[in-house]
C-alpha cells in the first residue's frame, strides 16, 4: 500500500493563544497538551533562515551526526558537511542510496543502497568504509535507525539496525558485528493487523532517549507515530496485539495509560482510536497534533519528538511524554518535506545552558533542497535580539 500525497495548504506557521483555545477539548484518549504562548512566538518557535537554503545538489536523505550534516544525494554520493553546508568529505559511486542513520555512539554511519540491495558501514569521522552486506530479504528502505536494544543473539554484537520496508510492510531488524557485517534478527513490526502494534506503511524511524524505536506509519488511513520497545515481552498488553510473535517489538505508551484496557490512543502520536472506539483508525487530518502522511521523525536532547507531516507541509513537535507542543511550516516554507535533522546547541561556556532543537534541517523531497530553521531562543542568543515578527 503506497502513501498518497494529497496536499493541503495549511496556513499555520506560529502557535498562538487562539490555537490553544481551539484545542481545549478532547476525549479520554487525547494526549494533546498545549503550552502557553508568549507574545508573537510560542516557546521554541522556529524562524526560516533564508541564507541557508542548500540546493547545490539534489539530496535524497539527511542525518545530523556529531553536529555535522550528513547527506546522501541522488547522484550516489555520501557527503559530510558543516552546519553551514561547507563540504568536509565525500564518498562517490554509491548505488542509489535512499536512507542513512548513525549508531548510538555516533562513530558509525549506516547507508542503504537501494540499487545494490546493500547495507554499508562508514566511519563518521573520515567516511572510511568499514564493511557492507547484501540483504536479499529487504525490498525497499524508507528509513533507518540503530539501537542497542534488540533480540540478543550473541554477546559480541555491537548494535541493531532497523530498516522500514514499506514495500513488504515490515520493519526489519539486523544485528551488526564489528568488521563482520549484518545478520537477520527477525522483525520489529508487521502490517498484518489494525492495532497499535502494527505499521501498515512503515516510513521514517528514530530512537528515543531510552533506545526505543519510533515508527512513522504513513498509511493515509492511520497517520500515526508508534513507539516500540525492541526487546519485547510475551505478555503484550497493546490493543489488538494478535498472535504473539516473540521476535516482534512491544508497543509501549508515550505517557500515562488513559484507556481501560489500553487502546491505540495510548501508544501513538497522531489521531488514533479513543477509548471505546477500537474499530476506528486514524485518517488524514490538518488538525494540530494530527497528521497527513508522517514520513520522518527526529529527536532533540530533551527527548522532544519532531515529526515531518508531509501531507500538510509542516513539522510538529511533541514532548517526550507524547503531549503536543507546537507546529511550524506551511507550503511556502517546506513544500513536500521528507526528512529532518535536529541540532542541539550549548550556549555560552561549556557550563552554559543547552538550547535543545536550536537548529532544524528540513529536506524537500520534490526539489531535493535542504532548508535550515533556527529556534527563537537560538536566534536571540546569536543576534542579541529576537527575530522579526512573522510576515
Amino acid at each position: 500500500m503506497k502513501a498518497t500525497r494529497n496536499r493541503k495548504s495549511v496556513l499555520i506557521v506560529w502557535t498562538t493563544v487562539a490555537l490553544a483555545v481551539a484545542l481545549a477539548g478532547g476525549g479520554c484518549g487525547n494526549k494533546i497538551e498545549l503550552p502557553e504562548a508568549e507574545g508573537l512566538f510560542s516557546v521554541n518557535a522556529y524562524y526560516p533562515e533564508d541564507d541557508f537554503i542548500f540546493s547545490a545538489e539534489s539530496t535524497e536523505q539527511l542525518a545530523i551526526i556529531n553536529n555535522n550534516l550528513f547527506l546522501i544525494t541522488r547522484d550516489g554520493d555520501l557527503v559530510k558537511r558543516t552546519l553551514e553546508y561547507e563540504e568536509i568529505l565525500r564518498v562517490v559511486g554509491l548505488d542509489d542510496p535512499t536512507a542513512l542513520c548513525r549508531d548510538e555512539t555516533s562513530q558509525l554511519v549506516f547507508v542503504w543502497e537501494q540499487g545494490a540491495g546493500r547495507l554499508g558501514v562508514y566511519r563518521s569521522s573520515d567516511l572510511t568504509p568499514v564493511t557492507s552486506t547484501v540483504l536479499p530479504e529487504v525490498q525497499q528502505v524508507a528509513g533507518m535507525a540503530a539501537s542497542v536494544k534488540g533480540i540478543e543473539v550473541d554477546p559480541g554484537s555491537r548494535t541493531y539496525v532497523y530498516l522500514s520496508d514499506p514495500e513488504t510492510g515490515v520493519v526489519h531488524r539486523y544485528v551488526y558485528f564489528d568488521g563482520d557485517g549484518f545478520y537477520p534478527a527477525g522483525i520489529l513490526c508487521r502490517s498484518d493487523g489494525d492495532g497499535a502494534r502494527f505499521a501498515h506503511v512503515p516510513a521514517g524511524l528514530t530512537t528515543d532517549m531510552e533506545s526505543n524505536v519510533l515508527v512513522c506509519d504513513a498509511d493515509t488511513l492511520r497517520n500515526w507515530v508508534i513507539r516500540f520497545d525492541p526487546t519485547p515481552q510475551l505478555d503484550d498488553v497493546s490493543a489488538d496485539a494478535g498472535d504473539i510473535d516473540p521476535w516482534r517489538g512491544l508497543a509501549i505508551p508515550f505517557g500515562a495509560v488513559t484507556c481501560e484496557p489500553p487502546a491505540a490512543a495510548d501508544y501513538t502520536l497522531g489521531d488514533a482510536p479513543e477509548c471505546g472506539e477500537t474499530d476506528w483508525v486514524g485518517a488524514p487530518s490538518s488538525d494540530l497534533g494530527e497528521f497527513h502522511t508522517p514520513v520522518a521523525t527526529g529527536m532533540d536532547g530533551a527527548g522532544r519528538v519532531y515529526v515531518v507531516d508531509q501531507g500538510n507541509d509542516r513539522v510538529q513537535i511533541f514532548a517526550a511524554t507524547g503531549g503536543w507542543e507546537m507546529v511550524y511550516g506551511d507550503d511556502s516554507l517546506m513544500t513536500d518535506p521528507s526528512g529532518i535533522g535536529v541540532v542541539d546547541w550549548r550556549t555560552g561556556s561549556d557550563a552554559g545552558d543547552i538550547n535543545y532543537g536550536a537548529y532544524i534541517f528540513v529536506l524537500m523531497h520534490e526539489t531535493g533542497e535542504v532548508r535550515r530553521f533556527i529556534s527563537f531562543d537560538q536566534f536571540t542568543y546569536v543576534n542579541q535580539e529576537p527575530p522579526p515578527p512573522p510576515s
